[in-house]
C-alpha cells in the first residue's frame, strides 16, 4: 500500500519523556495502519527535563524523524537547577513566553523543513501543542506553501491555567492564538470545552474544528487483575503541580487512621513522577518514587488498588481530562479523582463506572477513600466499568479519527 506522507511537527517526542509526548508518539505508531506516513520534525533529545529512551521501540523502523536542534530552555532550566542562577533562567523563561522559547527551535527549524517539503510534496501539515511554537512554524510554512494543516492542541493556550504570563505578554499571545486559528484548515483539540473556546475566539468556520480525545495504548497495559494484598495502595501517577496539590489527600488518610478507620500499616499513598519530592511531607505509608520509563509503569500498575487523580477543581478547569486519566480507566481498578463539580472528568467516570469524583473538601475524600477501602476488603463485589465506554479511547481508534481528518484535508486540497 502506497501512504501519503504528512509533515508531523511535534517539539516534544521520544526520548524526551512525559505525558506531553504520548499523543505524538502513539498517532506516528499507527498512522501507517490507515495510510498515512509521517515525516517527524522534532528537536533534540536533550531538549527536555524527562528522558524516557524506551519510548523510542513504539516509532516505526520505517519512519523518519528528523531532529532539529535549537535552543532549549528546559535543557538550561535542569542544569542550572542546582545553582542560584537559576532564578534568572525561571525568569528568561517567562521573558520569553511569546509564545515560549521553542520560538527559537521554529525559527531553525523552518529552513529544515523548507527543504524537507521539496523532497517529499507531504499532502498534510500536522503541529502540536505545547510548545505552542510549533504551531507557529505550521503557520509560517502554511503562509509559504499553502499545504493543507491540522493544528492539534493538547493543552490551551490563552486559557491556560498554569502560565503565568508577564504583563501585556497575554495579548501578544491571544494575537498569535487567533492567527494560527485563522490559518489552519483544522483545529483539534483534546476536549469539548476547551475546543469551544478555541471556536469562540475564532467566531467563524465551525466546521474546521474537531474533537480528538486522548487515550491508551491497548499495548501497554494489562488489564487482568492481579490478586488483591495488603496494604491497600493508592497511587498517583505524573507530575505535581501548583494547582494540583496532594495534602487534602494526605490530610483525610491521617483523619482515617487517627480516628481508626484504617490501620496505618494497611495503607501506602504512592507518587509516581518528575519532581515529586518537591511538593509536601512524608509519613511513613507515602513513597515518593520519582518519574518511572513508561515501559515500567505496569509493574505499578499491578499492585494498585486505587488510583488518584489530582486537578484543579477552579470551574475554568471543566474541561481538563489529564492523560492520565484514559490509562487509569483501561488498568481495571478504581480512580478517586479530586476534579471539578460538573466537569469532563466527573462526566467520562461516571458513564465508564470507572471511580468517584471529589472536590478538595477533606471530609468528602476521607468518606470515598474509606468506601473504596471496604469495597477492597471484600475484593471489590461491585466493580463492572463499562467497557465499551472504555474503549472508544484507543490510541488506534483516536489515530484511525486523525487518519479520516487528513484524508478530508487531502481530498479538499485535490479538489481546490
Amino acid at each position: 500500500m502506497s501512504l501519503r506522507n504528512v509533515l508531523f511537527i511535534a517539539y516534544n517526542f521520544p526520548p524526551h519523556g512525559g505525558a506531553g509526548v504520548q499523543r505524538s508518539l502513539k498517532f506516528v505508531k499507527y498512522l501507517p495502519e490507515f495510510g498515512w506516513q509521517p515525516w517527524v520534525i522534532t528537536t533534540q533529545p536533550s531538549a527536555t527535563i524527562v528522558s524516557d529512551p524506551s519510548q523510542l521501540t513504539d516509532i516505526p523502523k520505517t519512519t523518519p524523524v528528523i531532529r532539529v536542534p535549537g535552543f532549549s530552555i528546559q535543557e538550561l532550566m535542569a542544569k542550572t537547577r542546582p545553582y542560584p542562577i537559576h532564578r534568572l533562567v525561571v525568569l528568561l523563561n517567562l521573558l520569553l513566553q511569546v509564545p515560549d522559547p521553542s520560538i527559537f527551535w521554529s525559527r531553525k527549524a523552518y529552513r529544515t523543513v523548507n527543504s524537507l517539503i521539496e523532497k517529499v510534496n507531504p499532502d498534510v501539515i500536522y503541529t502540536t501543542s505545547g510548545p505552542y511554537s510549533a504551531h507557529i512554524l505550521g503557520l509560517w510554512l502554511k503562509r509559504k506553501y499553502g499545504l493543507p494543516w491540522l493544528a492539534d492542541f493538547r493543552d490551551p493556550w490563552i486559557k491556560n491555567l498554569v502560565i503565568p504570563y508577564l504583563p501585556g505578554y497575554r495579548r501578544l499571545n491571544e494575537i498569535l492564538e487567533r492567527r494560527v486559528l485563522e490559518y489552519a484548515d483544522k483545529v483539534a483539540c483534546v476536549s469539548a470545552p476547551w475546543l469551544e473556546d478555541l471556536y469562540k475566539i475564532l467566531g467563524k468556520d465551525k466546521e474546521k474544528f474537531t474533537l480528538i480525545y486522548n487515550g491508551f495504548d491497548e499495548d501497554d497495559i494489562d488489564r487482568t487483575q492481579s490478586e488483591y494484598s495488603a496494604p491497600f495502595t493508592i497511587t498517583h501517577l505524573g507530575s505535581l503541580y501548583r494547582d494540583r496539590n496532594p495534602e487534602c489527600v494526605i490530610q483525610a488518610i491521617v483523619n482515617l487512621i487517627n480516628a481508626g478507620a484504617i490501620s496505618e500499616s494497611n495503607i501506602h499513598l504512592r507518587f509516581i513522577g518528575k519532581d515529586v519530592q518537591d511538593n509536601f511531607t512524608t509519613y511513613s505509608w507515602i513513597s515518593q518514587i520519582g518519574y518511572v520509563p513508561h515501559s515500567e509503569l505496569e509493574k505499578f500498575r499491578s499492585d494498585t488498588d486505587l488510583y488518584l487523580l489530582i486537578l484543579n477543581c477552579s470551574p475554568k478547569n471543566l474541561g481538563n481530562y489529564s492523560g492520565k486519566l484514559y490509562e487509569y480507566m483501561a488498568s481495571n481498578r478504581p480512580i478517586l479523582a479530586i476534579a471539578p463539580s460538573n466537569g469532563v472528568v466527573q462526566s467520562l467516570i461516571i458513564e465508564s463506572r470507572t471511580g468517584f469524583v471529589v472536590d478538595h473538601t477533606i471530609h468528602e475524600i476521607e468518606i470515598a477513600i474509606l468506601n473504596v477501602y471496604h469495597e477492597w476488603e471484600q475484593g471489590y463485589p461491585n466493580w463492572s466499568p463499562n467497557w465499551d465506554v472504555v474503549n472508544r479511547y484507543t490510541r488506534r481508534n483516536l489515530t484511525e479519527q486523525l487518519a479520516q481528518e487528513f484524508e478530508q484535508l487531502a481530498k479538499n486540497r485535490g479538489q481546490a
